[in-house]
């Protein structure tokens, strides 16, 4: 079971208004759609459920027949509205991934535990189950990737928005105009902060106390060696397999960059070779300029691509000594915009959330409708299922039973037939002899019999 981690309980109050750097405007408090999400709650089939008795329920089914019904996993995740279950809720769906019903489980699964977690601000357990994409199989659908971001941006948590916008990087998914937007200013925030190192799930280990230090001979390792049937190739998808926090963060701006290049935009030009950068694909930095030559580039980004530059340890790779002379020569090559970048994004924030706001709010409140819609559906099917599977039990009974009392009634007439019937299951068994077993008598070849004559 995951350890519960919480993160600090601040959660900024932030002045909606007119836009301005220092004054920000994410999503209303409408977008929550806090009554049409609630109105589960009313529902028949929630209203009537015991959360303890329905989770030793599922323990207990889990347990004997390792099997666990999508429905009630949905009912459970929707039923949960306080902290007393936070943690087996992740336990239970962890579990739930390793049945053959993980392929069934529903949208409104997925939603439930991310609005669960950010209720309670349980940030860093939620960036651990979307992360272990294997184990929980849960993703962010384009209503709960916003609240989340919307809630960490006001929180001020940069640090695990960021971390969710590189989720969804590798999702590949920035078709939502809100998401893509939010995304790219949770990026921007935390490439500046002072502390940008690592993520948190992410961070390197740090050196124990019982390690060597400068004075103290380092203890050697015990070598344990496992014989395995083969050796599998190393094969690294740069996508998946990444684990630096830079790395993933430069693919990010990447994606996001590549998702504003609408008609030359200069978010899209300066996230995407600042991305690069971070990503260090210098030699596709190097193209990226040649290519767009002419195009505009924000100076702050500019800024940020040689603040990364500088902090590369290997000065002397060929591909990173080309790339700096091309970025020593941008202000020739390149349209440098003396703009705010953090300005430009907010007001690509203001204008997808003004422009979207309304039609994702109402799509959203009718998406919560069909969802109890569907679970009321699923459970009608499960429960006429196992009546289904009732009634073929019982007809399989009153058969056997019927067949009993047939025989019972004409014994007689078919008395010959059960004779034969009781004879060809009786089981014959070889004797057996209890005492002591007999030598076997031993024949002499050389034995020659006596001679015997007759009498006259």
């Amino acid at each position: 079971m995951l350890k519960l981690f919480r993160a600090p309980s601040r959660l900024g109050i932030v002045a909606r208004g007119p836009l301005s750097v220092g004054r920000r405007t994410f999503l209303s408090d409408a977008y929550q759609c806090r009554e049409a999400w609630n109105a589960r709650l009313a529902t028949p089939l929630l209203e009537k459920i015991n959360l303890d008795t329905l989770y030793y329920d599922l323990e207990q089914r889990f347990q004997q027949r390792n099997k666990i019904s999508a429905i009630d996993i949905d009912i459970y995740a929707n039923k949960l509205v306080d902290e007393s279950h936070v943690e087996e809720v992740a336990d239970l769906l962890y579990k739930f991934r390793l049945t053959e019903e993980t392929s069934s489980t529903l949208d409104s699964t997925h939603h439930a535990l991310v609005r669960n977690y950010l209720d309670h601000r349980c940030y860093g357990q939620l960036i651990e189950v979307l992360n272990n994409r294997i184990g929980y199989g849960v993703f962010l659908d384009e209503y709960s990737a916003n609240l989340t971001l919307d809630q960490l941006l006001k929180g001020k948590e940069f640090r695990y928005a960021a971390r969710v916008a590189t989720l969804l990087a590798l999702q590949e998914d920035f078709s939502n105009p809100i998401t893509k937007a939010l995304a790219l200013y949770s990026c921007y925030r935390y490439a500046k902060a002072p502390d940008a190192e690592h993520f948190d799930d992410l961070a390197p280990a740090e050196q124990g106390a019982g390690e060597a230090g400068e004075g103290q001979k380092k203890k050697k390792k015990e070598e344990i060696k496992v014989r395995v049937k083969f050796l599998r190739n190393e094969y690294f998808d740069d996508h998946f397999d990444l684990t630096d926090s830079q790395l993933l963060l430069g693919k990010t701006f990447v994606e996001l960059g590549r998702a504003f290049d609408g008609a030359g935009s200069v978010i899209g030009t300066s996230c995407e070779l600042l991305g690069l950068t971070m990503y260090k694909k210098y030699e596709q930095a190097c193209e990226f300029v040649k290519q767009n030559a002419g195009k505009e580039l924000n100076e702050e980004a500019l800024q940020m691509i040689r603040s990364t530059l500088e902090k590369v340890p290997n000065k002397e790779d060929e591909q990173l000594v080309a790339f700096t002379e091309v970025v020593d020569k941008l202000e020739t090559s390149m349209k440098i915009g003396k703009d705010s970048f953090e300005k430009l994004i907010l007001e690509q924030v203001k204008h997808s959330v003004g422009e979207h706001e309304k039609q994702q709010i109402e799509a959203q409140a009718k998406l919560y409708t069909e969802w109890c819609n569907l679970r009321q559906q699923r459970v009608d099917e499960e429960l006429e299922r196992m009546q289904r599977v009732k009634r073929l039990q019982e007809i399989e009974q009153l058969a056997v039973e019927m067949e009993k009392e047939e025989q019972k009634l004409w014994f007689f007439e078919n008395e010959d037939k059960i004779d034969l019937q009781i004879d060809s299951k009786r089981v014959f068994y070889p004797k057996r002899w209890f005492g002591k077993k007999k030598k076997p008598r031993t024949v002499d070849v050389d034995y020659v019999p006596p001679e015997v004559r007759q009498r006259n």
